[in-house]
Order: C-alpha cells, then structure tokens, then sequence
C-alpha cells in the first residue's frame, strides 16, 4: 500500500514539474501573452504529458505489483522449504511437500507418485494422497485443463500412468489439473498432481503462469532437500549396519533390546532373545581362507533373515555370532522358529558356486524370554547367552532354552 502511495505522489509531482517548466518556457519566448492564452496554447501539451505519464506509471505500477507478488510467494515458499528441511524422515517430507503445493494453488485434492528407487526404500507406499478415494464411476465428462510444469522431464510410460491414476482417482471434478515433476539432472524422482477446482479456466492458467518460476526454484530445493534426506538415511542405516552381512549391527540391537524391553514391560506382552553360533565355524576359515569365510557369513545371514517373521529382529553380534529379537513370542515360539533357522541352514550347501565339494554348516542357539527368565534387558542377554554356551557343551547343532538341559 506504501508503494502505490508513493508511485502516485511521484507521477503527480512529475506531472507538476513538467507543466511549470512547460509554462515558465512558452512565458519566457512570449513574455507580453497574458497567461490564459499560454495555457490554453499549451494545453494539448498538457494533456499528452499527462497520457504518457498516467501510462508509464501504469506500467510501473503494473510490475510493481507483480514484483511483490513474486516476492510473497517467495517468502511463503521460502518458509515451506525451512518446513521441509526441518524434517528429515522421507515420508513425512514428500507428504509435507505435497501439502504445500496443494496450498500454494488453493488446490483440493492431491497425489505425489514416486518413482526414484532410493526414496521407495524409505516410504510406505509409492503414491501419497490427499483427499482422494479410488472410485467407482471412471467414465466422467473429462471438462479440465491438464498441464504440465516440465513436460519434457516426463516421460511417455509416466505420462500414461497419470493418465490412469486421475480416471482411477476424482480428478474429473477440478477445472484444472497441474502436474509438478521433482527432478534432478539424471532423472525425475517424483511427481505431484494437485487438482483445482475452486478456480475458473482463466484464472488457472493466470496463476500458473505467474507463479511458474518461483514453483521452479522450489522444486529445485526440494530436490536438494531429498538429496539431503536420503544422504542423512544412508547415513544412519550404515551406522546400524554390519557392512559384511547386511544386518543390523550390535549397536543397532542394544538400542532396540533397551527399547524393546521397555515397551514390553509397560504393555505387558512377552518376547524372546536368541543367540546363535556356527559350530566349529574357525575350522572352515582355517581350510579355506578367510575370503571365503566371509562368503560363508554372508550366506548365513540371508538364510537367517529369510528364515525370521517379519517383525523378528537380527543383527550380526560379532565374529560368527548373531543375536535376534522375537516380540510377542514365548520360549516355545522362539523355539520353534530356532528350529526353523537350524534345518534352513543345516540343510543348505555353502560356497556351492565356489567348490566343487560339499560345505555344510551347523550352529547352536540360546534362548531366554521375558518375562519368564529375566526382569531387564542385561539379564535376558546374559541367560540367552548362557543357553547358548550349554547348547555349544551338548553336542553343537542344539537349541537350549534357558531352564532347560541345566540351562
């Protein structure tokens, strides 16, 4: 309101300079014309000065409005990209974004499809909605303007898949449909679709146009902002992980032990503690080096992670030893997937792509359960590895659970 006060105060005062100079310059070549006559000589001139002047502070005013209007959606995107990296959980990020594009074109309903490899590692699902249900009915009149921020980073297949999800979803009901591609310069991770309805035709594409740069600065953050994300993930997922197996570290387990316990013991439900050794495991690395013992242990533990349920933990404890996490399971249900993990790896022939011979393994497990053996997380770690030492005394390939065979 400021600016327009003060373009309006400069176009008067520039008006008023001019017509004194223009009338003090036809007084000084016509000094005996009285005065009404050189204003009514120059009153043409008058007018044309004030058509300009009105028109180019028109102009001015014009990109003026335009300039704080770009510098408002600025501020908002601005505060929305200190939203967005505050958050570093994926999910979350890519729901927030999704959000904040619906905002930013008074949209009603939304879909973010994410197509990057890397990022479905870390999201539950692969289409984040908002305000949208499948629907019956896919046969609507389909009376929008679709359009599309960057085409060219869309390719043919992507093309026919939105087309799919707005007959399957309740896109018909907007005026215009608006699709965002996040990309980088290899490849596009994502796309947002925000539909609008509260919109006409016209005022769509008047917006779209006008905000079309700054939505493009902000899809750049945003892509660096995933970029940032997914390297914080990377980050976090190899301090917790044992490099050679792909399982979960020792660290890893001792916070969920800790975390485990506690919720089990406010709860009230029980879980299990296994710790498992392979028999005579020093032996192989000793008659065929330790290259190929490392295989060995990377073989065991995919036997291991795909002989578990989906919500058991395991992690690689050291050397030849892995420790796992059985939530809601007692001592005999620990045993029975103890007893699953035994014939799996018993059964399975190792370094079969190395050798020529056979090469079979065997291992012994501890188990301890709370609430049955142990009132805290040291305990229950201590009684499953002293089952684990009475199953290694009683003939290897042996499962003991704490309080049974002395243990």
């Amino acid at each position: 309101m400021e600016g327009r006060r003060l373009i309006l105060l400069t176009e008067v005062l520039l008006f008023s300079v001019f017509i004194t100079i223009l009338t003090l310059t036809s007084a000084y070549f016509e000094p005996l014309t009285p005065l009404k006559v050189i204003i009514r000589k120059i009153f043409p001139s008058f007018v044309i000065i004030l058509f300009f002047l009105v028109l180019c502070f028109k102009i001015i005013e014009y990109y003026h409005s335009q300039i704080l209007y770009q510098k408002k959606l600025m501020e908002d995107l601005n505060n929305s990209l200190f939203k967005l990296s505050s958050e570093l959980k994926i999910e979350k990020m890519l729901y927030n974004c999704l959000e904040i594009l619906i905002d930013f074109y008074k949209g009603d309903i939304g879909m973010l499809i994410i197509l990057n490899d890397r990022l479905k590692n870390f999201v539950s699902t692969d289409i984040i909605t908002i305000n949208l249900s499948p629907i019956v009915e896919v046969n609507k009149v389909e009376n929008y303007i679709y359009t599309s921020l960057s085409p060219d980073k869309i390719t043919f297949r992507e093309e026919q898949k939105i087309k799919e999800l707005i007959k399957k979803y309740d896109f018909n009901k907007c005026s215009g449909i608006i699709t965002l591609p996040v990309y980088s310069e290899q490849e596009t991770k994502a796309i947002a679709i925000v539909g609008i309805s509260r919109k006409s035709k016209r005022e769509f594409i008047k917006d779209l146009d006008s905000s079309r740069s700054v939505i493009e600065v902000f899809l750049k953050h945003l892509n660096l902002e995933l970029e940032n994300a997914i390297l914080h993930e990377d980050i976090n997922i190899a301090s917790i992980t044992d490099p050679l197996t792909d399982v979960y570290n020792r660290r890893y387990f001792n916070i969920r032990l800790k975390e485990e316990f506690a919720k089990a013991k406010r709860e009230g439900y029980p879980f299990s503690i296994m710790i498992s050794d392979l028999d005579n495991f020093k032996k192989y690395v000793d008659k065929y080096g330790h290259p190929m013992g490392d295989i060995i242990l990377k073989e065991v533990a995919l036997l291991l992670k795909n002989s578990l349920r989906e919500t058991d933990i395991i992690c690689r404890f050291g050397g030849d030893e892995f420790a796992y996490l059985l939530p809601f399971s007692l001592g005999e249900e620990a045993k029975i997937v103890a007893e699953r993990i035994k014939k799996n790896v018993q059964n399975y022939k190792f370094l079969s792509d190395k050798l020529n011979e056979d090469v079979h393994i065997t291992l012994s497990i501890g188990i301890a359960c709370f609430p049955e053996h142990a009132k805290s997380e040291e305990e229950i770690l201590s009684k499953a590895d002293n089952a684990l030492f009475i199953a290694k005394n009683s003939g290897k390939n042996t499962i003991v659970v704490y309080g049974e065979k002395g243990g």
